[in-house]
């Protein structure tokens, strides 16, 4: 058992830089060009000897080439679906066959990429170019992030003394499918014309034979989000998952490309947020977690199903949360309160004003994970846990089931009368 913060923090570092209703769920299963397939379905190690049933985690699965290549690819599985991260990361054991070119950085070396998580993980490897084909939809010399297997050179800006999530059994998936508000995964705040003196830590490095050290990467060569450089269908995506009651073995669901650029992937039916540095507001118990979006700090609120739970702040601190020691391990992360609790939070755009409650459910996680009825599950609505310090509401997968969620991305276009991206519609 266990979880995956999908939270990315160079994504507040990009974004700050950079600077109604629920809709019913339609899910789209036929074969058109920009709908892919996507499962919760335990992940790649829940039938494996020895391995472990990955909660509300959502796959795809991607064809990656060699730029220019039509025979030299591979289909890689189980990468995880995040809407709160930007770009396509994979372990170098999936395509090391393909040797895809080095992508370089401002300095003429080759550009490698730090990806630290919240809980304190983080990922660490080389930038290259591939080709990557998700349904019928294809990204060409698309900078990837490959996850390296070694851990030498890492720079302790970069690991910060936290675990390197760089196999199959520590990261729960074969890399990350970001799709989110962001066409990058760093933008100017890493690029050489952005204005800075000096490149920010924890984002690209070049390495020499004993050490690396921070170094600027041109926008056009940093990890992009596979979206924005489809020829069409570039503008956002819709994840359509059905509702959930309780738990479920699997469940499978969509996801569609592009936002009122086919008959399949119109707006309807949803109230939708501008945001502030990506996030919006979230009112629970009486406190409202908003960022001060001159600077771009505080508790802001966001839509991520690369978080396997509803992760909050237990304001009134009268949610338990669950022991270290349980029969499958450490569950500190999750709530367990002594019943099933029935809870409110109220969602708000930081622009508008427009505000929508969302009523939601949280269950004992430990229960969940050993009842013999629902322990050998992969979809639980109910899951959720404490939310780190600074942080408002994580709306993490538990919230897409039985909605259609809209991501529109920062700088693309979308149909008349819809709002400038980036926002997020349900």
């Amino acid at each position: 058992m266990r979880k995956l913060f999908g939270f990315i923090l160079l994504g507040i570092l990009a974004s700050a830089m950079g600077c109604g209703g629920s809709s019913s769920s339609t899910t789209h299963t036929g074969t058109a060009n920009n709908v892919l397939s996507v499962a919760v379905d335990g992940g790649p190690t829940a039938t494996q000897q020895g391995g472990s049933i990955y909660q509300n985690g959502l796959f795809a699965s991607a064809t990656i080439c060699a730029p220019g290549s039509t025979t030299n690819c591979v289909t890689v599985d189980h990468l995880l679906v995040d809407t709160g991260s930007y770009g396509l990361r994979i372990l170098q054991s999936e395509v090391a066959s393909l040797n895809l070119p080095t992508v370089n950085a401002s300095n003429g070396s080759p550009a490698y990429d730090c990806i630290p998580f919240v809980d304190g993980t983080f990922v660490w490897g080389p930038v290259q170019t591939a080709t990557v084909t998700l349904a019928g939809e294809t990204a060409s010399n698309l900078p990837i992030q490959v996850i390296s297997s070694s851990a030498a050179n890492i720079p302790t800006s970069c690991s910060n003394g936290g675990t390197n999530q760089n196999t199959q059994q520590l990261l729960g998936s074969n890399g990350m499918l970001g799709v989110g508000l962001e066409p990058v995964d760093c933008g100017t705040a890493c690029d050489p014309t952005g204005g800075l003196t000096s490149p920010p830590t924890q984002a690209y490095y070049t390495c020499s034979t004993s050490s690396c050290s921070p170094a600027f990467v041109s926008v056009s060569n940093q990890v992009a989000n596979p979206v924005v450089l489809f020829p069409i269908d570039n503008n956002g995506i819709i994840v359509e998952l059905p509702s959930v009651s309780g738990s479920a073995a699997t469940v499978t669901g969509s996801l569609i490309f592009g936002i009122g650029t086919q008959t399949n992937n119109q707006f309807s039916n949803a109230h939708l947020f501008t945001l502030a540095c990506d996030t919006f507001n979230t009112s629970f118990e009486g406190q409202l977690f908003d960022i001060n979006s001159s600077n771009c700090t505080g508790p802001g609120s966001f839509i991520d199903s690369g978080s396997n739970g509803l992760y909050f702040p237990d304001v009134n601190s009268s949610i338990p949360t669950c022991p270290t020691n349980t029969p499958v391990g450490d569950l500190s992360s999750f709530y367990c309160p002594t019943s099933l609790l029935s809870l409110s939070a109220t969602n708000e755009d930081p622009n508008t004003g427009f505000a929508e409650a969302t009523n939601f459910s949280i269950d004992n996680a430990e229960n969940l994970f050993t009842n013999s009825s629902t322990e050998n599950d992969a979809a639980f609505s109910t899951l959720g846990g404490p939310e780190p310090s600074g942080v408002g509401f994580d709306w993490g997968v538990p919230f897409f089931y039985g909605r259609n969620v809209y991501s529109a991305i920062d700088g693309q276009s979308v149909p008349s009368g819809l709002a400038t991206p980036p926002w997020w519609a349900y």
